[in-house]
């Protein structure tokens, strides 16, 4: 299997999942800032320019909730997708969507107003707009967390998920440590996991850019 990823996207999810159950995968580097998602070698692989892409046999799946679901599903025993028909489950793939169709689009908004606008509007009021809502949505995530992890004492895919968001409020300029101390006392907690930490060394993302106490 190839898992296409650039470095600190929402990829770095399904890096840490594949890494979590110890599956072996081929990295493949795409640093979308450079444009490399657009590049043809690329465009062959994925037509929609994105990742994370994974290649099983020549075949290719994209989506973060589907292939963290899929990797998960490929070791049960590591426990990190909840059982079928509990509530837990429920809750699990709840935040996978919300993530996916709402705090995940609100940053679109803010750094790729492309995908909403024609070619020759003028995005600075859409894009200033975009800020306000992350915050909203930020105060969400705040609010919903209590307990160690998003679901309560059960560590899930929807945590791998949760940290490259919580990474890009630093980008922004949100002091996310202030605002949102729940969430920040999280992501000490996540980046003490040695897969995480694997998945982050490996993409250079440097800790300073969770800014969050006992990271080193």
């Amino acid at each position: 299997m190839k898992l296409y990823y650039s470095p600190g996207a929402c990829s770095l999810a399904a890096h840490i999942v594949f890494r979590e159950i110890g599956v072996p995968i081929e990295l493949v580097e795409i640093v979308v800032a450079r444009r490399e998602n657009f590049s043809p070698e690329f465009l062959k692989v994925n037509p929609r320019a994105r990742v994370p892409t994974l290649e099983i046999d020549g075949e290719t799946y994209t989506e973060v909730p589907a292939l963290l679901t899929f990797a998960a599903s490929l070791r049960p025993d590591a426990g990190l997708l909840p059982p079928l028909g509990s509530a837990q489950l429920a809750r699990c793939l709840e935040w996978l969507g919300w993530f996916s169709s709402s705090l995940h689009i609100a940053y679109a908004q803010l750094w790729r107003p492309e995908r909403f606008l024609p070619p020759t509007s003028d995005s600075r009021e859409f894009i200033e707009s975009a800020r306000p809502i992350v915050e909203r949505m930020n105060r969400e995530v705040e609010d919903r967390i209590l307990g160690p992890w998003l679901l309560g004492d059960r560590y899930s895919i929807a945590d791998a998920y949760a940290l490259p968001f919580y990474r890009w409020g630093n980008r922004i300029g949100i002091p996310m440590a202030e605002c949102c101390p729940r969430w920040a006392a999280w992501a000490e907690r996540m980046l003490q996991r040695p897969a995480v930490r694997e998945a982050i060394d490996t993409e250079k993302l440097g800790y300073e850019s969770f800014d969050v106490k006992n990271s080193d």
